[in-house]
C-alpha cells in the first residue's frame, strides 16, 4: 500500500456514499474517539499498532490480521495504548439499506451478515496468509474508488463483493472446522493447510492433527480433490505469495512467510505455474494498478 492511498483520518461518523465507504488510515493520533455507534454496517481490518476496542462495554485488544464486525446501533470506541506507535488500518463502512437491497437476497453474504448481527463474537482472528488475501482485495477496492476509468461503479460492486465472500468463506470455514462431525474430512484438511501456510505441513502432521492415518489421508484427499495434498500446499502457497505482492514487501520475505525454504524454489515454482517471474508479476501488477486517465 502506498502512503498516497492512506486517507486523513475522518471524524464524522455517518456516511456520505449511498451503498459503502472504504478507508486505509495510518497515522499517530494524538487524541481518542468517543464511544460512538452509527445505522450502518462497520468492518474495521488492523494492520499496525497498540489498540484495545471497546464494543459493548467489553474490550478486546486487537493484533495484526484481527477483523471487528460493528453492526448498526452498536456502541464501541478504540482505546491508543500507545500513540507513538503507528496505527494502521482498513476501515468499511456498508448501509443497512444497501445490503437488504442488493446483497441479502445471497446466502453467502446473508450468512456474514447475520454473524455480525449476532454480536457474539465480533472478533476475527485471522493467520497472516489469510489476512493477506483480504488485503488484496481491499487494495484493489480502495485503488477502484479513487479511480476514474469506465465502468469504475460496476468493478467496485465486484470487488466489494469478492471481499465479502473471503469474509463470509473464513467464517464458515472456522466454524465448520470447531466441530469435527461437520463436513468432510477433506474439507477440514483444507482449512488446516490454509491457516498454516507459513509452517511445514506434512502428511505425519496431518495424521497427527485428524487422528488418521497419513496413507488413508493421501487416498482420500487425492480422491476426492483430484490433486495430491503436495500439490494442493504449493498452489496455496503461490496464490498468498501471489496476492501479498500488492503490498511492497520484499519478495524474498513473501516467500518466506508462506513457507517456501529459499527463493530459488520459489522463484522456479511461481514461474512454472504463472508463466512469468516474480519480479515480472509484480510490475504488471503495479502497471496495471497506476491510475489511468479517463475517457474522452
Amino acid at each position: 500500500m502506498k502512503q498516497n492511498d492512506s486517507t486523513k483520518f475522518l471524524n464524522r461518523q455517518y456516511m456520505l456514499d449511498d451503498a459503502f465507504e472504504i478507508y486505509y488510515y495510518k497515522d499517530f493520533p494524538d487524541q481518542g474517539v468517543a464511544p460512538h455507534s452509527h445505522s450502518f454496517y462497520e468492518f474495521y481490518f488492523f494492520l499496525e499498532g497498540k489498540v484495545s476496542i471497546s464494543i459493548q462495554e467489553r474490550s478486546y485488544n486487537v493484533v495484526p490480521g484481527d477483523i471487528i464486525m460493528i453492526p448498526p446501533g452498536t456502541v464501541h470506541c478504540p482505546s491508543l495504548l500507545d500513540p507513538l506507535t503507528p496505527y494502521r488500518r482498513f476501515v468499511l463502512w456498508i448501509r443497512k439499506d444497501y445490503y437488504q437491497k442488493r446483497l441479502s437476497h445471497t446466502d453467502v453474504f446473508r450468512y456474514l451478515f447475520d454473524r455480525c448481527d449476532k454480536l457474539s463474537s465480533p472478533l476475527l482472528s485471522m493467520s497472516q496468509p489469510r489476512f493477506n488475501d483480504l488485503q488484496a482485495a481491499i487494495f484493489s477496492l480502495i485503488r477502484e474508488t479513487h479511480d476514474s476509468r469506465f465502468g469504475k461503479e460496476a468493478a467496485c460492486r465486484l470487488l466489494l463483493e469478492q471481499l465479502l465472500l473471503g469474509l463470509s468463506r473464513f467464517i464458515y470455514s472456522r466454524e465448520l472446522s470447531t466441530h469435527s462431525d461437520s463436513g468432510s474430512l477433506c474439507s477440514r484438511i483444507c482449512t488446516y493447510i490454509d491457516e498454516h501456510l507459513s509452517e511445514a505441513v506434512s502428511l505425519e502432521r496431518l495424521s497427527q492433527v485428524f487422528y488418521r492415518n497419513k496413507y488413508y489421508i493421501s487416498h482420500i484427499f487425492k480422491e476426492t480433490m483430484g490433486i495430491s495434498i503436495h500439490q494442493y500446499i504449493l498452489k496455496k502457497r503461490l496464490e498468498g505469495c501471489k496476492n501479498a505482492m500488492v503490498t511492497h514487501t520484499a519478495l524474498e520475505a513473501i516467500a518466506s512467510g508462506f513457507g517456501f525454504t529459499s527463493y530459488s524454489s520459489f522463484f522456479r515454482y511461481f514461474k512454472k505455474e504463472y508463466g512469468i517471474s516474480p519480479q515480472e508479476y509484480r510490475k504488471r501488477l503495479y502497471q496495471d494498478n497506476a491510475p489511468q486517465k479517463p475517457m474522452e
